[in-house]
C-alpha cells in the first residue's frame, strides 16, 4: 500500500533541497560529495547500480566497473531516468549491486522504511553508499541552537553511529566513513592532524556498507538423534527385553500377611 503522505512530504523536501543545492553553500558541499563518490566508484562491482536523490543523474554518469546505471527521483524535471517512491522502491528483490542514497534519508520522515527497502533490493555482497549531514558538526550545532532555519537545517541529520546500528540489524557490515567538509581550506585537509580536528566538525559524511550473506543454520529434528543411537534397533530391543526379565529384589520389602 502506497503511503501518499510520506511520498508527498519527500517530494516537497526534495524540491527544497534541490533549490538549496544550487546556492553557493550547497554547491560547495555537493561538489565535495561528488569528489568522494568518484573515489569510491572503482571499489564497486556487479551488474546494476541505482542512484537516488540529489545529483542522482550526475552521479550515475561516474565511471565505475558497473555499466548499467539508472537515476531515480520523485519529481518530474530533475533529470532522472524514472520516478520513484524511496519508501517503496520499484525494484526487484536482491537485484542491485550498488545503491547510492544522496541525502534521501535527510529528506524523509520515515528513513527506517527506506533502509529496509535498500536491504530488500540489494544482492549479498552489494554496496550501499549514503550521504548525510553530521549532527555533531558546526552545521549540526547551528541546527540544534536553531540559529538557521529552512533547508538543510530541518533535515534529519542522522548520526553515523546510529546509522551503523540500523544497518547492522539489516545484515550490513564492512563500514567505511568519509568526511565531507563545507569550507575547510584544502591546505588543512592535507595535514596529518586534520582527521582528528576537522573530521568531528565536518558538515556531512559519506558512509559505505556491504550487505552480508545471510547464513541459514539447519536444526536437525530430535528423531535423528534416536536413529543414530547405537542401542536402537534389534540389538537394542534384545538388550531391553533382557533387562525386563531380570528381577531386582529389595531387602526392605516384606510380604503382607
Amino acid at each position: 500500500m502506497i503511503d501518499h503522505a510520506h511520498l508527498n512530504i519527500y517530494r516537497f523536501e526534495e524540491r527544497q533541497f534541490d533549490a538549496w543545492a544550487k546556492t553557493q553553500e550547497g554547491a560547495v558541499l555537493m561538489a565535495q560529495e561528488q569528489k568522494q563518490l568518484t573515489l569510491l566508484m572503482p571499489k564497486v562491482f556487479g551488474h546494476f547500480s541505482v542512484y537516488l536523490g540529489l545529483n542522482s543523474k550526475l552521479s550515475s554518469a561516474l565511471a565505475s566497473p558497473i555499466k548499467s546505471a539508472i537515476a531515480l527521483t520523485s519529481n518530474v524535471g530533475f533529470g532522472g531516468h524514472a520516478l520513484m517512491d524511496p519508501h517503496q522502491l520499484p525494484l526487484a528483490s536482491e537485484a542491485i549491486s550498488l545503491l547510492v542514497l544522496q541525502h534521501v534519508l535527510d529528506m524523509s520522515h520515515n528513513p527506517h522504511q527506506i533502509l529496509r527497502e535498500c536491504a530488500r533490493v540489494m544482492t549479498p555482497g552489494g554496496r550501499l553508499i549514503i550521504t548525510g549531514l553530521n549532527p555533531y558538526g558546526l552545521w549540526g550545532l547551528w541546527r540544534h541552537l536553531k540559529l538557521k532555519r529552512g533547508v538543510p537545517w530541518r533535515a534529519n541529520f542522522l548520526a553515523q553511529h546510529r546509522l551503523k546500528d540500523l544497518l547492522t540489524l539489516l545484515s550490513f557490515g564492512d563500514f567505511d566513513i568519509k568526511p565531507v567538509y563545507d569550507c575547510a581550506p584544502d591546505s588543512w585537509k592535507a595535514r596529518p592532524w586534520s582527521r582528528y580536528i576537522l573530521n568531528p566538525f565536518c558538515a556531512g559524511y559519506i558512509l559505505s556498507a556491504v550487505k552480508q550473506e545471510t547464513r541459514v543454520n539447519l536444526i536437525k529434528p530430535g528423531w535423528t538423534k534416536q536413529a543414530l543411537n547405537p542401542h536402537f534397533g534389534i540389538a537394542g530391543l534384545a538388550r531391553q527385553s533382557k533387562l525386563k526379565d531380570t528381577t531386582v529384589t529389595n531387602p526392605l520389602w516384606r510380604p503382607v500377611d
